[in-house]
């Protein structure tokens, strides 16, 4: 059996690919041979050594993937060997051939997609959905602006948006050449921060009666943070799930908001990261979640696909912003 584990911190290169035990399958779990891998913005951080503080070596990396059950403990209850599922370990690892699996690392798939799919629904849906359902509580009809729309987190939100009945929907890219592939996605409007009009521009032509968006998705931080939080109209609600402008020392660097600033302009402010949100034990939630993206159809954009023995090479296109959609190692 092939695994990734990391031996050092450092760039696309320390990801290499080397022979590892069998997994074995745990007390009350199995062992899931792996289909597809998907690749989060969060394992660039990881592999940097960036993510956490207590990031120690040799770390596994890798939070979701997907594949079929290929062995079953005893003690095991209701997974059977053949089933598909979701795999969720935020610790542990998913850049291997096959992990062993606890049945709260586990998630059924909805049943319109398939194994490549699956890889790349879990995270990214759950994200979008956690902060446009279950913390700006968005409704139909109102305003949306959504940046790294192009990213996989953003296109999800976005096609959350347009099920959800939201007018307009704006993503926000920070190339042209991505614009099309958001627009695709179903957004009403895409302003890419390499080529005006700027999104403030947009929000103000096409939101201005009601001083700007009813939500904003933010996942950039530094000045691309300050200037949605500025473009939200009385009573909008931003949510942050990331900053990803921002590599070192995010304590120092991100600029802090005043309470008056948000109680003069009645702007609510929240967070999100969803390592807190055991959603495998949240399944209620993830069940809602799949029976809205099976009934309108939602599939998530898989922007590439990489050789597990590639995993820098998948990596390093990210970096360079050279991918739409979710990237995905198959093993």
């Amino acid at each position: 059996m092939r695994k990734v584990v990391l031996e050092a911190f450092g760039g696309p290169q320390v990801l290499r690919l080397a022979d590892a035990p069998e997994p074995i399958a745990p007390p009350g779990g199995c062992v899931v041979e792996l289909a597809a891998i998907g690749v989060n913005f969060a394992e660039l951080v990881e592999r940097r050594g960036l993510y956490r503080k207590d990031q120690r070596l040799p770390y596994e990396i890798g939070k979701e993937a997907a594949g079929r059950v290929v062995a079953v403990h005893p003690d095991a209850d209701g997974i059977r060997v053949g089933d598909r599922v979701i795999v969720i370990r935020f610790e542990g690892g998913c850049y291997a051939e096959r992990v062993a699996a606890l049945p709260h690392q586990l998630l059924p798939i909805p049943a319109h997609l398939d194994l490549e799919e699956a890889a790349a629904f879990a995270i990214a849906f759950a994200t979008a959905w956690y902060a446009q359902e279950e913390l700006a509580r968005v409704r139909t009809g109102e305003a949306v602006l959504i940046q790294a729309a192009a990213g996989a987190t953003g296109g999800a939100a976005i096609q959350l948006a347009r099920a959800r009945g939201c007018d307009p929907v704006i993503g926000v890219v920070g190339r042209a050449a991505k614009r099309e592939a958001v627009l695709g996605l179903g957004a009403h409007l895409c302003a890419a921060e390499s080529e005006g009009p700027s999104f403030e521009e947009v929000v103000r032509e096409h939101c201005g009666s009601k001083g700007g968006v009813d939500y904003c998705l933010e996942s950039v931080g530094g000045a691309v943070f300050d200037r949605s939080l500025s473009a939200l109209a009385p009573l909008g609600r931003l949510v942050a799930i990331g900053f990803s402008s921002v590599e070192k020392d995010h304590a120092n660097t991100i600029k802090r908001v005043h309470p008056l600033q948000l109680f003069l302009r009645s702007w609510g402010l929240m967070g999100l990261n969803v390592e807190n949100i055991d959603f495998p034990r949240r399944r209620a939630t993830f069940e809602r979640l799949a029976a809205f993206a099976a009934q309108h159809g939602l599939r998530p954009a898989i922007g590439g696909r990489f050789p597990l023995c590639d995993a820098a090479g998948a990596h390093a296109a990210i970096e360079a912003r050279n991918t739409t959609g979710k990237v995905l190692l198959i093993p």
